[in-house]
């Protein structure tokens, strides 16, 4: 097939390009499409839509493979799904209504705590205000409600005091006025399951559970996967796969996760962030309809553990679930 690989290039360390990929990303991700025998048309989709459209145009897909995740606002993630779908180009990928759900943390909360995901309790802000009675347990966390790769999150944001979370969430507002989620603090670790839809019939889709385990920060009384940790890639975090979970939580793990899938609705590929108590209880956090796919991460060490050969196994599987998708790219891939 003839696949446009759309993707957002990260050319500096602003948080503004956290989301994006590095060029090490595009090209393994690009190497690993052609290994699979794939045309490959590289389409950087940062500038203006015009210009995307022109490039898509001229590129005549069969099929887009979409990691670009767009720049700001609480729709950003929805934007080239839309965009793909309005075209009439067969993605990669859930839609754009999923994207925006799941990029709302808030809501993708209460969706999934609805349905019996256990989930620590949170308050979605959106002023001051809101901030009158609020009845957590602390420490509390603070974090932006429509970002991910960790943005906005830093050592200060997990609060002890009643002070401290106003002074924060104020400092945050400034930041990111769309909203807040606060949210009980988790004492633990941090437990990851990816997705992909094509492999693990048994779970469907569901891959091994993996854990961070943080090199840095020892010293810390709470261990966060802080932003400037993330824009390092994995330096300062170890991606362990499988986790250290004994049975009735690595069956938990993959039952809520195999459940937060079908209530969300995500398609071919995604991530599943947790906490792991002290009390032995898994803990949602957060979906990602668009998981990192950089060197190291865990869909690659959970993927290996279900028999995929690396990267290129992994594409091979969200290409797989995006042509059963689409009856057009049925005859193509024949």
């Amino acid at each position: 097939m003839r696949i446009a690989f759309t993707y957002n290039l990260k050319t500096g360390q602003s948080e503004e390009q956290a989301e994006f990929d590095t060029p090490e990303t595009v090209s393994m991700l690009e190497g690993a499409i052609r290994q699979l025998g794939h045309e490959v048309v590289l389409v950087e989709a940062s500038g203006g839509v015009r210009h995307l459209i022109d490039q898509l145009e001229a590129a005549r897909p069969d099929l887009v493979f979409n990691t670009a995740e767009g720049g700001q606002g609480r729709g950003r993630e929805a934007y080239y799904p839309a965009l793909f779908q309005r075209l009439g180009i067969p993605f990669t990928g859930s839609d754009a209504y999923v994207c925006t759900v799941t990029l709302d943390k808030h809501l993708t909360k209460l969706l999934v705590s609805h349905h019996g995901i256990r989930v620590p309790g949170w308050l979605f802000v959106r002023g001051p205000e809101h901030l009158r009675r609020v009845e957590l347990r602390y420490p509390l966390m603070v974090k932006p409600n429509f970002e991910g790769s960790s943005m906005g999150i830093t050592a200060e944001s997990v609060v002890e005091d009643e002070a401290t979370l106003h002074r924060r969430a104020g400092a945050m507002l400034a930041q990111f006025p769309d909203g807040l989620l606060v949210e009980e603090y988790i004492h633990g670790r941090d437990i990851v399951v990816p997705y992909l839809e094509a492999a693990e019939p048994e779970t469907r889709g569901i891959l091994e559970p993996a854990e961070y385990v943080y090199l840095t920060g020892g010293g810390r009384r709470f261990a966060i996967f802080e932003l400037d940790m993330k824009m390092r890639g994995f330096e300062d975090v170890n991606v362990r796969s499988p986790a250290h979970l004994d049975p009735a939580q690595r069956a938990e793990a993959i039952r809520a996760s195999r459940l937060a899938v079908e209530v969300l609705g995500v398609r071919d590929l995604g991530r599943m962030d947790y906490r792991l108590g002290e009390d032995g209880e898994l803990y949602f956090l957060e979906m990602n309809a668009l998981p990192s796919l950089e060197p190291g991460a865990s869909i690659y060490l959970s993927g290996q553990l279900a028999g995929l050969d690396g990267a290129a196994g992994v594409m091979a599987k969200v290409i797989e679930s995006a042509v059963r998708r689409y009856p057009s790219l049925r005859v193509v891939a024949d």
